[in-house]
């Protein structure tokens, strides 16, 4: 399946709002998980079905439903209806391919961005959908698979470190986009370390297995930079959105948050340019090194061009020919042939051809 562009041939004559599952499916099974808190209560248990999750609606607490696995689309029609999410919302949010943005209802507050994740080799990407419903008093989240990257979050639910526990499924929100563009920043260092010590290899051994690296690097780069620079949309949006769902007090948070989105983006762009210009640099080494092949290939046939001429004369087969008979002619030819070998040598020297 294409990386940049999801096929969506399953969806062709459908109206809008069907739920149809477009990607490929990563856990075998979807899992709800609830966390319910104030700052006085913690309720954190896998659910088995999603029918017990209405008791959410009506609760005073802060609720964060967590779903894994997005290819069950009667599993999101019933949390659909539970929670009164548009059927429009949740074609999105089952759609893996969907480009990240932001959406504003009078009853919810939509987001959807991917998450950017290191292969084992940490010269390549991948990466998974990641969408969020905050409402009043509840956030659901839905994930393409298990992951570790919003444990920190569920480790200070749980130990009640800082504001988290105090604060609405607002400020929930907050904590987990922050952990998704810290996650950004995290990769983008990684891969950035290996680009940048790119470019002493390319002036010292400019190989073909070089240049396939650069271009491999050029396509991840490109692949981050269509997931981060919508991402960037959205922190800009959160920062200026005014929103019953998101109260004013984390308005400051929001615009921490739109500083880290750009310093993903402006990172990216910097490693774009430098894997551009790596481009550029290996072209000219290997341009360069071919001149200079070309130069001692010139040099060398340039001095052969007198020698040529005088074995072409004294080649010939003429009877009557000067010099012919000499009983030293053939050393002395020699002698004049490794004369004319140093005068050249010794001009090309100083006209700094050399």
């Amino acid at each position: 399946m294409a990386r940049f562009l999801k096929k969506h041939d399953s969806k062709n004559g459908l109206p809008p709002g069907s739920l149809i599952f477009i990607g490929k499916q990563k856990t075998e099974k979807p899992r709800l998980r609830i966390i319910d808190y104030d700052s006085n209560m913690l309720r954190d248990e896998i659910l088995d079905s999603p029918e017990s999750l209405s008791a959410c609606t009506e609760s005073s607490t802060t609720s964060w439903i967590n779903v894994d696995g997005l290819h069950e689309p009667e599993l999101m029609q019933s949390i659909g209806t539970t929670f009164s999410i548009s059927s429009l919302i949740l074609e999105d949010i089952i759609n893996t391919g969907q480009r990240p943005k932001l959406e504003e209802f009078p009853e919810a507050l939509f987001v959807t961005l991917k998450m950017l994740f290191l292969n084992e080799d940490e010269t390549s990407i991948h990466a998974e959908q990641f969408s969020a419903v905050l409402q009043n008093k509840c956030l659901l989240t839905f994930q393409e698979k298990p992951g570790y990257v919003f444990e920190p979050v569920r480790d200070r639910i749980r130990n009640q470190t800082g504001r988290l526990r105090k604060l609405g499924p607002d400020y929930l929100l907050y904590t987990i986009l922050d952990c998704i563009f810290e996650n950004y920043l995290k990769v983008i260092e990684i891969m950035g370390e290996r680009i940048e010590e790119i470019e002493d290899e390319v002036l010292a051994d400019p190989t073909p297995e070089l240049l396939e690296e650069i271009n491999a690097y050029r396509r991840e780069i490109a692949y981050i930079r269509k997931a981060i620079r919508p991402a960037r949309e959205i922190a800009l949006k959160l920062a200026r959105i005014d929103s019953d769902l998101v109260s004013p007090e984390i308005q400051h948070f929001l615009r921490d948050l739109c500083d880290i989105a750009e310093q993903s983006y402006d990172s990216v762009e910097i490693y774009r340019e430098m894997l551009n210009d790596h481009l550029n640099s290996y072209n000219m080494a290997i341009t360069n090194r071919l001149n200079d092949v070309m130069k001692f290939l010139t040099i060398f046939a340039t001095i052969f061009i007198p020698l040529s001429f005088l074995a072409g004369i004294y080649g010939m087969n003429f009877e009557v020919m000067p010099e012919l008979h000499y009983k030293h002619g053939y050393y002395i030819l020699l002698g004049v042939m490794l004369t004319v070998v140093i005068g050249m040598l010794t001009y090309f020297k100083r006209q700094r051809w050399l």
